[in-house]
């Protein structure tokens, strides 16, 4: 899987995990309409990783920002890993306050769809 390089923003694949693929986020998603990039890498990442049976580790850590319509598509790539069965870890830095409130905001939305009976995808974790 090759990394994506769009704008302020690039994705770094990492493979060296048997049985994982890591993503790290880095720079800025700033994109008025990130989507139009990311849903389309995703769409091949998804079926990479589940052709080879792997869970996907996002890491938000070295990110400087992203904006409301980054996590509009975040809210939909995790409902699509979650539709496909595809097992994903979230990683951010809490001691970033513009992390720790969009990531607590998050995580609120997630709970909304565990307790409609959708099935956790996704584990939110902070350092």
């Amino acid at each position: 899987m090759v990394n994506l390089q769009a704008d302020d923003l690039t994705i770094e694949v990492d493979e060296r995990t048997p049985g994982r693929l890591g993503l790290g986020w880095l720079g800025r998603s700033n994109a008025r309409n990130p989507g139009s990039i990311l849903h389309p890498w995703f769409e091949q990442l998804f079926r990479e990783a589940k052709e080879r049976k792997m869970a996907i580790d996002m890491n938000f850590e070295k990110l400087e920002y992203f904006n409301s319509s980054t996590v509009a598509v975040l809210i939909q790539l995790i409902s699509s890993a979650r539709d496909r069965h595809i097992t994903m870890s979230i990683r951010y830095d809490a001691r970033l306050r513009w992390q720790a409130l969009s990531f607590d905001a998050l995580k609120r939305v997630l709970k909304t769809f565990d307790s409609n009976g959708g099935t956790p995808a996704v584990s939110i974790v902070s350092r």
